[in-house]
């Protein structure tokens, strides 16, 4: 397992969606806590929640996170 991205619930789940969609299995750590109490799963409560996806994924999954992070790709288009 690699972590790909970590960072608030709300970016985190598009991200997750736009994973999903290319057929990338991920895996949520702190999905829970990081929406109760942030701070409890990371200093400061400052990027609580993880996500992961295997080892073998991991490079189509950093190309989707960079193309959302640039602006290439955005969740409902």
């Amino acid at each position: 397992m690699a972590n790909i991205f970590s960072g608030e619930f709300i970016e985190a789940m598009n991200i997750r969606n736009l994973l999903e969609i290319e057929n990338i299995e991920v895996f949520t750590v702190n999905e829970y806590m990081s929406s109760i109490e942030p701070w409890v799963v990371s200093p400061g409560g400052f990027k609580p929640l993880i996500l992961q996806v295997n080892d073998e994924d991991f490079e189509k999954a950093k190309i989707v996170v960079e193309d959302y992070r640039s602006g290439k790709l955005e969740v409902g288009k």
